[in-house]
């Protein structure tokens, strides 16, 4: 039986990516390919889950107007579950341009808008209606712009005082989650961890975080450089397997969304983030963000070696 995944995906967008064979600044650039779909952290998380085909996601989102529209019947025809706050505000757009000249990705990103507080309160309603159904709760993403950030903490209060785990792939605004008693694996790239913890360096940041929360797991990715785990007692390192990369977006999400399918089937959390790993380099093979063949998966899990690390005492 499929576990179910309970998703905070708050701050959807509407998604274009344009490829370009060479892209010039303060030149007329023609995309070669466009492709457009409903996006954001969070959607991006769930057709991640739904590929690897472990677990159920319910999607937990803002969105209006007529881009809101637009994706949520995008989401409808894609087959990803989702409840929806609809907002006075309308949604954002998101563009992407990648270069296939030197492999770089650029992302143009419209402002969104603050959730009211009769919005979040409708969105707490939502998820206290759908925790109980869950295996485990996943926070992805940043809010809306201006929206309070306490709503993070009132949400992971709902999902952890009815005894489910959670799985953060966010960083602004969440730090008073991770001081909440409970079990929970924080996702993060290395800047971003080294920013939240106000540290030097990956061993002292993880070391400030689990002083204040001994249950917090840290799985540290590093893009095609080695990925970390440490789980309180043990660390964990991981090799990346070099790939002719299409698209990287998506790739983040793609991760957490295989580790918390992982987590709530019951694999260890160590083996989990291996997982994770092999498809989030399948999701760079696809054009898609938070797509990958599972075919492929299967051929690059064995490439993602696991070893154990000494770095941090």
């Amino acid at each position: 039986m499929r576990q179910s995944l309970l998703v905070m995906g708050a701050n959807p967008a509407w998604q274009s990516t344009l490829f370009f064979a060479g892209l010039e600044k303060n030149r007329v650039n023609r995309a070669s390919l466009r492709t457009n779909y409903p996006a954001g952290k969070g959607v991006n998380f769930c057709r991640a889950a739904r590929c690897f085909g472990e677990a159920d996601p319910l999607l937990l989102q803002f969105a209006g107007g007529s881009t809101g529209a637009r994706l949520c019947a995008a989401l409808d025809r894609e087959g990803i579950r989702h409840e929806t706050v609809e907002t006075g505000a309308e949604t954002r757009c998101c563009i992407t341009c990648l270069d296939s000249a030197d492999h770089t990705m650029t992302e143009l990103i419209e402002p969104s808008s603050p959730v009211t507080p009769d919005e979040a309160a409708q969105f707490r309603t939502r998820l206290y209606a759908h925790i109980g159904e869950a295996a485990l709760f996943a926070v992805t993403g940043s809010l809306p712009d201006g929206t309070d950030p306490a709503l993070y903490r009132q949400a992971a209060e709902i999902a952890l005082t009815s005894g489910v785990p959670m799985v953060i792939d966010a960083v602004n605004g969440i730090a008073p989650v991770l001081e909440l008693p409970g079990r929970m694996v924080l996702k993060v790239n290395r800047e971003e961890l080294l920013r939240l913890a106000g540290a030097d360096t990956v061993e002292n940041a993880v070391r400030n975080l689990q002083q204040r929360n001994r249950q917090l797991a840290v799985a540290v990715t590093a893009g095609a450089d080695e990925a970390l785990f440490f789980d309180g007692e043990e660390a964990y390192r991981y090799s990346i397997p070099d790939l002719p990369v299409v698209n990287p977006l998506g790739a983040g999400d793609t991760a957490a969304a295989v580790l918390s399918s992982a987590l709530a089937a019951g694999v260890e959390p160590p083996e989990a983030f291996r997982r994770a790993l092999a498809a989030a380099s399948a999701n760079c093979l696809s054009e898609q963000a938070g797509q990958f063949r599972p075919e492929q998966y299967r051929q690059l899990l064995p490439l993602v070696q696991i070893r154990k690390y000494t770095g941090i005492q």
